[in-house]
């Protein structure tokens, strides 16, 4: 389903050249007629940085197709956080649409037409927030997409105008909002609502204390469930995460570990023709296997020990460390 892409595209680029000319070849492949480039500046602490960053701009610049480019080069350090948000409110300040890229996703020719197609198809559906790119392995019905609130990945998906107007980069209405019943009922349980209720607490109380957490797209999941909208996952898999190793600015992770082995660098097909569901409709029973996936990572015991019993039995590892600090005090005195 290859077609002209007149969205126009906005690539999100730092300090990983490999990564990113894997990335900007899938999307020099797609011959996107209008690409907005953002580029974080290197950080003061990484004296490897300069050159990385040099090597990843020179990179960008090489624009070898018919399309208007758009560059916002940063003087200074942002951190993924701020560099993300900032090339958001770069690109919506002159755009209506956008399909995203992040430097670690390589999408395949038809991820680029997919999001296109559903941007003009769902431009005025106030229960549609994003379209993603990528599928872990779960499909449902014998359309080419289905629906979710289970958040996609916001490396490789596309989104309007309208939805980012909603966005809370300080998620400003949490406390507000966190308690009452309509926020509650967007969740499959009351373990999923917990569990992410409690991530964006983590975010919220980050801020509070002057430590932000390095992300952007926490915020977008709270817009989901706060506006009870949700999200378009493809039937099949149309991007691979070539990120997941030590150089990530959000994550540690050894490319060599189970985590890393199941989800990076997964196969990436083309979407020959667009079929549309029936309706915009959530499955309940659908969606409990899409948060055992998409949020717990097929770890479900995990997980509930961390997001019930830790929670339960913190206070008491509190005391007793307190007790034991007490004790060793009178010792040494």
């Amino acid at each position: 389903m290859q077609k002209s892409i007149k969205t126009p595209v906005l690539f999100l680029v730092f300090n990983r050249p490999e990564k990113t000319k894997l990335s900007f070849d899938a999307i020099r492949n797609a011959r996107p007629r209008k690409l907005y480039i953002a580029a974080d500046a290197p950080r003061d602490s990484k004296p490897d940085d300069e050159m990385l960053c040099r090597k990843v701009r020179e990179i960008v610049l090489n624009i070898d197709w018919e399309c208007e480019t758009h560059y916002l080069f940063h003087q200074n350090n942002l951190g993924c956080s701020l560099s993300g948000k900032t090339a958001w409110d770069w690109f919506f300040s002159q755009e209506e649409e956008m399909i995203f890229i992040e430097d670690d996703a390589v999408p395949s020719v038809s991820f680029f037409s997919f999001c296109q197609e559903l941007l003009e198809k769902y431009r005025n559906d106030k229960r549609i927030a994003y379209i993603g790119g990528v599928n872990y392995g779960l499909k449902y019905g014998n359309a080419s997409y289905f629906f979710s609130f289970e958040p996609s990945a916001t490396y490789s998906m596309a989104t309007w105008k309208r939805v980012y107007d909603l966005y809370e980069y300080n998620m400003e209405s949490f406390d507000s909002i966190k308690n009452t019943v309509e926020f509650r009922s967007t969740f499959i349980s009351n373990f999923a609502y917990k569990y992410w209720t409690q991530k964006m607490q983590s975010y919220v109380d980050s801020i509070h204390h002057g430590k932000r957490l390095n992300t952007y797209d926490i915020q977008m999941i709270y817009l989901v469930h706060k506006y009870k909208m949700v999200s378009i996952y493809p039937n099949i898999n149309m991007v691979s995460n070539i990120g997941l190793d030590y150089n990530g600015a959000n994550n540690n992770i050894n490319p060599n570990s189970s985590f890393a082995k199941k989800y990076s660098n997964r196969p990436k097909f083309e979407l020959s023709t667009l079929i549309y569901p029936k309706e915009v409709l959530v499955d309940k029973n659908f969606e409990k296997k899409m948060f055992i996936q998409r949020s717990l990572y097929d770890h479900p015991l995990r997980m509930k020990f961390f997001y019930y019993l830790y929670p339960t039995i913190r206070p008491i590892i509190r005391l007793v460390f307190n007790l034991l600090h007490i004790r060793l005090n009178k010792q040494n005195t």
